[in-house]
């Protein structure tokens, strides 16, 4: 068996040899992370607009009553 050492895309580091990934597993870890935070953050601020929306539908949203 003549394999080369592989290594991570993102960090540099030597991977396993029985690793099928191109990143290590904490840069996996990592960037599985951040795009949980991404949509977590996404789907508050489409949350937040839906509410403004339907409350100032349920309210008239005229706004300028003076």
């Amino acid at each position: 068996m003549n394999e080369a050492i592989r290594y991570c895309k993102k960090c540099g580091c030597e991977l396993m040899s029985t690793n099928k990934h191109k990143l290590c597993d904490s840069c996996r870890r990592k960037r599985a992370e951040n795009i949980r935070n991404g949509l977590l953050g996404a789907g508050g601020t489409a949350l937040s607009f839906l509410l403004i929306v339907v409350t100032n539908g349920k309210h008239g949203g005229g706004g300028n009553k003076a």
